[in-house]
């Protein structure tokens, strides 16, 4: 496995579609970098973390979409899909191996996020440790549930499709929804608005649902059952032989 993971990494090293993704990734946070030094007052922490979070997470769920789609899309749009599935290893291996390397990827790119988010929010604003902390609980609990949801969602999509702009388009449809339904009283039901307020939980209850106690036991349900499904179905599809094998 560890030879197959070191493979993808190599394949994505010389990869301009992953690097473009992680300048995408970083918009939001520049975007909203900007608002202190256009309006000037004195802003709080959150003052300034909240709209920042709306729109990174508004804008991340598309881009782990995006990057699963790269890591897989390069072998149908190379050519390369049929040496890749006769390296001599099990396609469950293979895609585990991508799966890993696209959530690796993520991880990166959520540390180089947050790095320059906090970065710039504690030069612009004084912040308690405590604070800091909450940011921080929040900024990974949503992002990491995120990661465990779309990666595979991208996946299956990628490889039903073996098109690009099928899944982006997909993601994008999802992003409007997403939009939509934020501030739904049943969000708890919808793995992608729960982990939306899950990661507003550390720094403002209130954000969350009104039965929190309810909602926080549905929805990580849930949430983790769509993971498990999520994974197991895209394992299962990309191991089913394909006419492109044939």
């Amino acid at each position: 496995m560890s030879t197959l993971i070191k493979c993808e990494l190599i394949k994505l090293r010389h990869s301009l579609s992953i690097g473009m993704l992680f300048l995408l990734a970083l918009l939001p946070i520049v975007i909203n970098m900007a608002r202190p030094l256009l309006i000037k007052q004195q802003y709080q922490l959150f003052d300034l973390y909240f709209p920042l979070y709306n729109q990174y997470a508004l804008f991340f769920p598309l881009v782990v979409m995006m990057v699963a789609t790269a890591v897989f899309y390069m072998e149908y749009s190379n050519g390369t899909y049929v040496d890749w599935i006769t390296y001599g290893y099990s396609k469950q291996k293979l895609i585990i191996s991508k799966l890993t390397v696209a959530g690796l990827v993520l991880l990166a790119m959520c540390l180089l996020n947050y790095f320059i988010m906090a970065l710039g929010l504690l030069l612009m604003v004084h912040a308690t440790i405590v604070e800091v902390l909450q940011m921080t609980a929040s900024f990974w609990g949503y992002s990491l549930i995120v990661i465990l949801l779309n990666l595979p969602f991208g996946a299956l999509l990628i490889n039903i499709s073996r098109n690009a702009i099928i899944t982006t388009v997909v993601g994008i449809v999802c992003m409007v929804i997403n939009a939509i339904l934020m501030a739904a009283p049943f969000g708890y039901y919808i793995p992608t608005i729960f982990a939306y307020r899950f990661g507003l939980l550390p720094i403002s209850q209130s954000d969350f649902f009104s039965n929190a106690n309810f909602a926080a036991s549905v929805g990580s349900t849930v949430t983790i059952v769509v993971i498990c499904c999520l994974v197991t179905l895209s394992i299962w599809q990309f191991s089913r032989k394909k006419p492109i094998e044939n």
